[in-house]
């Protein structure tokens, strides 16, 4: 066999590995499942900015790796703060849980709406806030090929997103 069959043979294995790779990983994001470091507890979005702990399940069996996992917070449509979560492995068939960073520019009124929203959705508050103008967007982001940047995204609704996090109506098979 010519010296340059198998350099392109072997170029050819590592550029389809990569690209099955990054597959898998695109795969991956849109499966992987959030949940609560506590379950007694429960989810809330006071300790999530304050605590920043956050359990992430990855229910498919092959690793996945994401270069950062934003959970965002709008209200009223502008952005009111980001948890992130910077450079994450998970097991095959596992969780791990996690601490992450919130950054806001207004972190008190994040905190009163936090409380507010905590308050209502468990029913133990008034509703004073629509809760419609509450949405939360997740995003994680993959590398293509280790640099072309690449994002999975779901947009969800304050109490939707609480359902979610709470094991209402789905399974956190982890």
């Amino acid at each position: 066999m010519n010296k340059h069959s198998v350099i392109v043979i072997i170029a050819s294995i590592v550029i389809a590995g990569t690209l099955v790779f990054t597959a898998l990983n695109i795969y991956a994001a849109e499966q992987i499942q959030l949940g609560v470091t506590d379950q007694q507890e429960g989810f809330r979005y006071f300790k999530l900015i304050n605590d920043g702990m956050i359990s992430i399940c990855n229910p498919l069996p092959f690793y996945a790796r994401f270069n950062d996992f934003n959970i965002i917070i709008f209200y009223e449509g502008n952005n009111k703060g980001i948890f992130s979560v910077q450079e994450i492995v998970l097991d095959p068939n596992s969780s791990i849980t996690t601490r992450g960073k919130f950054h806001s520019d207004s972190f008190e009124e994040v905190q009163y709406l936090a409380l507010h929203y905590d308050a209502m959705f468990s029913g133990t508050g008034p509703i004073r806030i629509d809760p419609a103008k509450l949405e939360i967007v997740t995003e994680i982001h993959i590398p293509i090929v280790s640099f072309i940047p690449f994002s999975v995204t779901n947009q969800y609704s304050g109490l939707k997103f609480w359902e979610m996090m709470n094991g209402d109506g789905q399974a956190y098979s982890c």
